[in-house]
């Protein structure tokens, strides 16, 4: 389950956030990186439909961390927070490494991410949106 400090600036919350996402990928727990997506999340990457409910996000998830070649990086450019305090983005450049199903080549794909965060009652920030294009 994600961190939470109720007195943690927004901007340094999303952050955090997607910062332990990265961990969490990088450690290829599909578990823990879903928890961070909201039940009505969606997932959208080129090449496969759009992952649009919790179900769909988490095979999504798994699907890519199951392969041994899988790797991201990611660079970020920007966080926004609205002045709400319930939505934010962040956006940046990703590189993928991954094993493309139907050829079983690895291949690398750069592109640029948008992910979208809306902060949950109990005050997690959690994936509403998760765009790599």
């Amino acid at each position: 389950m994600p961190n939470i400090n109720l007195n943690e600036p927004a901007t340094d919350a999303v952050n955090r956030t997607a910062r332990e996402i990265l961990t969490a990928f990088e450690a290829k727990d599909a578990v823990k990186v879903t928890s961070y997506y909201a039940s009505d999340a969606v997932l959208a990457t080129a090449g496969r439909p759009a992952a649009k409910d919790a179900g769909a996000v988490s095979k999504a998830i798994s699907d890519d961390l199951a392969d041994p070649n899988f790797k991201m990086n990611l660079s970020h450019e920007k966080t926004d927070v609205a002045a709400s305090d319930d939505l934010a983005y962040r956006r940046g450049s990703y590189a993928v490494t991954a094993t493309n199903p139907q050829t079983k080549q690895v291949e690398h794909f750069t592109g640029t991410y948008l992910m979208v965060f809306r902060k949950q009652g109990d005050g997690r920030w959690m994936v509403v949106e998760d765009f790599g294009v």
